[in-house]
C-alpha cells in the first residue's frame, strides 16, 4: 500500500513471480513497490510455495489451474476478492503482471474471470493453453505447437463471452533461452484477436521493436515488445533481482503506462 493511502478507490495490481522466485525477489527486480508509491497503486504479490510446485513455478500448464472455480486461478482470484473487501480498488482497474510462468498464469486469470482483469502485462509468457501437462508446457517454451488463433478461441470458450476487450502489454527478450521469442508472435495473434484490434504498426523505440495495435475504435488495445539483446528477464529492470536485466526499455513503466495510464504529475 502506497504510504498515507487514502479511502479513495485505487488501481490494483496483481504480480505474479516466475519459477525459483519469490514476491520480494519480483518486486526488487521490477521496482514496482517504488513505481506503485508514485502512481498511488495496491498492489498484491500472491506466493507460489514449494510444497505446490518444488520450483515454485505456478502450475498454469496443468487444467486443474485453468479454469475461475479451481486451482491456483481459483485461489488468486480470491485473494482479489479479499482485497476488495478490506480496501478501495478503482472498479474495472485490477490489472495483472507477470514474468515466465507468472505471464502464462496473467493468461489463465484473463481467460477465466475478464470481468475482474481489465488488462494484463506479460514478460516471457505464452498463449493461453499452449501447452498442457509438464511436457506440453516444455515444447510451448520451446516455441513448438503455438497457435495464437486457437487459443484466442480457447480463451474465449473458457470465459464464457464472446469477446474479451482487455488491454495487453506483451514483452520478450529476443536472446531468450527459456521462453522462445516466436512465443510473443502468438501471443500478439491472440489479443489482437480477443481485442478485436484491426491496424498494427510496428516502430523501434528505446532500442527495441514494438508493435501496436487499435481497435475498430481507434483505441490502443495491445502493445507488443521485442527487446535485442535480452534473455529471459524483465527488461529495464534492476538486476539485483532475479531475472532482472538493466538492458531494454523500463517495462515496468511501460506496462503500467499502457494499461493504467501516466502518473500524475
Amino acid at each position: 500500500m502506497p504510504a498515507g493511502a487514502a479511502p479513495a478507490p485505487r488501481p490494483l495490481v496483481v504480480a505474479l513471480h516466475g519459477c525459483f522466485q519469490t514476491p520480494e525477489d519480483l518486486a526488487l527486480g521490477t521496482r514496482l513497490n517504488d513505481a506503485a508509491e508514485r502512481r498511488g497503486l495496491l498492489v498484491l504479490y500472491p506466493a507460489q510455495g514449494p510444497g505446490d510446485n518444488v520450483s515454485r513455478c505456478w502450475n498454469w500448464f496443468d487444467p486443474a489451474h485453468q479454469g475461475r472455480r479451481s486451482g491456483e486461478v481459483a485461489e488468486i482470484l480470491a485473494l482479489v476478492r479479499e482485497v476488495g473487501r478490506a480496501h478501495a480498488v478503482a472498479p474495472g482497474r485490477t490489472v495483472v503482471l507477470g514474468l515466465s510462468a507468472g505471464g502464462f498464469m496473467a493468461v489463465n486469470l484473463l481467460c477465466a474471470a475478464p470481468d475482474l482483469v481489465a488488462g494484463v502485462g506479460v514478460v516471457a509468457g505464452g498463449p493461453y493453453r499452449c501447452g498442457v501437462g509438464e511436457a506440453g508446457a516444455v515444447q510451448c517454451m520451446r516455441g513448438q505447437g503455438l497457435a495464437g488463433a486457437a487459443a484466442a478461441a480457447a480463451c474465449l470458450a473458457a470465459s464464457g463471452t464472446s469477446a474479451i476487450r482487455a488491454r495487453a502489454s506483451l514483452w520478450q527478450g529476443a536472446e531468450d533461452t527459456v521462453v522462445a521469442p516466436a512465443n510473443l508472435a502468438a501471443l500478439e495473434t491472440m489479443f489482437a484477436r480477443l481485442a478485436g484490434a484491426v491496424a498494427g504498426t510496428t516502430e523501434r523505440q528505446e532500442g527495441a521493436l514494438r508493435a501496436r495495435w487499435r481497435d475498430a475504435e481507434g483505441r490502443a488495445v495491445l502493445e507488443a515488445w521485442l527487446v535485442p539483446g535480452l534473455g529471459h528477464a524483465w527488461s529495464g529492470g534492476d538486476p539485483r533481482g532475479t531475472h532482472a536485466s538493466p538492458r531494454g526499455p523500463d517495462a515496468t513503466a511501460h506496462v503500467l503506462d499502457f494499461l493504467l495510464g501516466p502518473p500524475p504529475r
